[in-house]
């Protein structure tokens, strides 16, 4: 999804120096403003399967871009968004990543809020052609009225609103579910060591072609630093980064994020400059990544203890990187140490 939630780069490795009767199978291409690479371990395949799974996989991601994207006028999301419709009828797909979209707002306590186009679209950051600006404190409070979940509700196929100024955007999300989309189709071909990178959302199963974990490594951010700051050992996880440094505008000396607090219309001021979260799941992933911008360390940690959610928080101090972890990414640290 190119409406802006960009990712820090994860950089995935193989060992490749060694003959081994299975192969790395790749397949890449670009979707969603992103491109992606898919890597799997398998024997010799034929063409026709090759193939088979290619078509399947661009298909899917096709479907998906035409159904949670901002930037096409046509997809199911955007002719939502355009409707003079408050009950609108919405496909298997986006209804369950809305839902999931519900529960991480609950748990994040109103954080991650998928209703924020309105103050997107109000800073520059929209899909729509617009030079950045910093709007008003008028035009803020009364872009506010039309931003909140308890203004959505999703249920039998259908999604209802209190107005039809509010509108979705699922750019914190989508992209995580497009990867889960993907693995689905892997695994239905009986593929079960695979890595699916959509713009550095990450999902993983199995091992690597050395039969070990796979690595990610998880980049400094490049306006501080090159590098890495963290490497993990992954399996059957996935992992999504969200970072504001990439997409912003400066204005008077002031730098404004693209990821806006849906409490106060106004970008984060928290000087978190980057959120990695693991999960089974890449929408969960992705999600969860985009909560912890919007929230101060400390709150973002004790949710994370609270529910179980590893999560690795890097945050600028000075110009100083300060990296924070939860309880639950620390064990798979102490794991990852035996292994």
């Amino acid at each position: 999804m190119k409406t802006i939630k960009l990712i820090l780069a994860l950089t995935t490795y193989l060992t490749t120096n060694i003959c081994f009767a299975e192969e790395v199978k790749t397949i890449k291409g670009f979707t969603m403003g992103n491109s992606y690479n898919i890597k799997w371990k398998e024997k010799k395949i034929s063409a026709n399967r090759m193939h088979h799974i290619n078509t399947k996989v661009k298909a899917k991601l096709t479907e998906l871009n035409e159904t949670m994207s901002s930037w096409d006028n046509n997809s199911e999301l955007s002719l939502l968004n355009n409707s003079k419709e408050k009950q609108f009828n919405i496909s298997p797909d986006l209804e369950y990543v809305i839902s999931e979209a519900i529960r991480i707002h609950h748990v994040t306590h109103g954080a991650l809020d998928i209703t924020v186009d309105p103050l997107i679209s109000l800073w520059g950051f929209g899909a729509t052609d617009r030079e950045y600006n910093v709007p008003s404190h008028t035009d803020i409070s009364k872009t506010l009225k039309f931003v909140g979940m308890d203004k959505i509700n999703v249920a039998d196929g259908a999604l209802t609103r209190t107005s039809t100024k509010v509108t979705l955007n699922l750019s914190s999300i989508a992209k995580g579910f497009a990867v889960d989309a993907v693995t689905i189709i892997l695994e239905k071909n009986h593929i079960k060591d695979y890595l699916v990178d959509i713009g550095g959302e990450i999902r993983l199963n199995g091992t690597n072609l050395n039969n070990k974990s796979w690595n990610v490594g998880i980049d400094k951010p490049f306006a501080y630093s090159t590098g890495q700051i963290e490497i993990v050992k992954l399996k059957n996880r996935a992992i999504a980064t969200s970072g504001n440094y990439r997409k912003y505008f400066e204005s008077n000396g002031k730098h404004y994020s693209h990821i806006i607090n849906p409490k106060n219309g106004q970008p984060v001021e928290y000087k978190i400059v980057s959120a990695t979260v693991i999960a089974e799941r890449c929408m969960t992933a992705d999600g969860f990544a985009t909560a912890f911008m919007v929230l101060p360390v400390k709150q973002s940690l004790d949710i994370a203890n609270k529910h179980n959610i590893p999560v690795m928080l890097i945050e600028d101090k000075f110009g100083k990187l300060i990296t924070h972890y939860s309880v639950p990414f620390n064990r798979i640290q102490e794991k990852q140490l035996k292994m």
